[in-house]
């Protein structure tokens, strides 16, 4: 079998026909996705495959309205894909292929035909979302309709991440990681998503919470596509932070070198000092 060697993964259609999978690959009946789906009950912008982590491509749904399906199953959230998965959007089917992968192996040596790219640290905003109780979620929405409210919102999101010059770099179970490249006066954009993510939050539908984090991250590794790899103890710590938003009640939370960079912009309250699990000490932070 015949491998993409600048691509680890690639969808396969029923005819053999392969196409390669690097970074984040559209699908949808646009012709601005990269995988056009010309079917009338496919939308514009019906769906997302997008690499991220070690390897991992997950499959995300942007509310269509006929959905995708993985294994025969519809998705109500981000799936991560693995070799041999058979995907159904519309009248088409694929099968995802990414042989040389697989779940078991932590890490391994990049093989030859893998970019090496420059590891170096850089100051970045960091943003991590999640939906509050999604569980009670599943339980009070219709099968058809979780799928539509969980896939909107995930679409509102990115366009209002995107528009103020971030990146989602992870889609997650029940949200997603974001990030800015941290540079001067970049508060009014970072200030500018967060006022549309409230928008969001206040029409509840699903109701969901944020935190947001500025420090210094590790970005390289081996290249996945476009996607670049982000690491460092900075990124786990806007992740416990997500964990301790949903202990204190709060749906917004800054930690303290967020909150001094937007506190100009932001009606920000002061949410007191905290532990957080793996680093040593207390830390303030604050709501808006």
């Amino acid at each position: 079998m015949t491998e993409f060697p600048d691509s680890p993964a690639w969808l396969e259609d029923a005819n053999g026909n392969r196409t390669p999978i690097r970074g984040s690959c559209s699908l949808g009946r646009a012709e601005s996705n990269q995988i056009m789906l010309q079917d009338d009950t496919v939308s514009r912008r019906h769906a997302v495959i997008q690499a991220q982590g070690d390897q991992e491509f997950w499959l995300v749904d942007f509310g269509s309205r006929n959905g995708s399906y993985v294994n025969g199953q519809r998705i109500a959230q981000p799936t991560r894909l693995r070799d041999g998965a058979t995907l159904a959007i519309g009248g088409f089917q694929y099968v995802f292929r990414q042989p040389r992968f697989t779940a078991t192996v932590q890490f391994v040596a990049p093989a030859s035909d893998e970019t090496i790219i420059d590891v170096r640290w850089a100051k970045c905003w960091l943003l991590v979302a999640d939906i509050i109780d999604s569980t009670k979620l599943i339980a009070e929405l219709p099968a058809d309709t979780l799928p539509l409210v969980t896939g909107q919102w995930l679409a509102q999101c990115k366009e209002a991440i995107e528009k103020y010059g971030g990146r989602i770099n992870q889609f997650l179970g029940d949200g997603f990681f974001a990030f800015w490249h941290d540079h001067e006066r970049m508060e009014s954009d970072i200030d500018k998503a967060h006022q549309a993510l409230r928008r969001l939050q206040a029409e509840g539908r699903p109701p969901f919470r944020f935190v947001t984090h500025l420090g210094s991250v590790m970005l390289g590794g081996v290249s996945v596509g476009e996607e670049q790899r982000i690491s460092g103890p900075e990124v786990h710590f806007v992740f416990r932070m997500e964990k301790l938003a949903g202990s204190l009640g709060e749906a917004r939370l800054l930690s303290e070198v967020a909150g001094r960079r937007l506190a100009t912009l932001a009606d920000v309250r002061d949410a007191g000092c905290h532990s957080l699990h793996g680093f040593e000490g207390q830390f303030r932070f604050y709501a808006f």
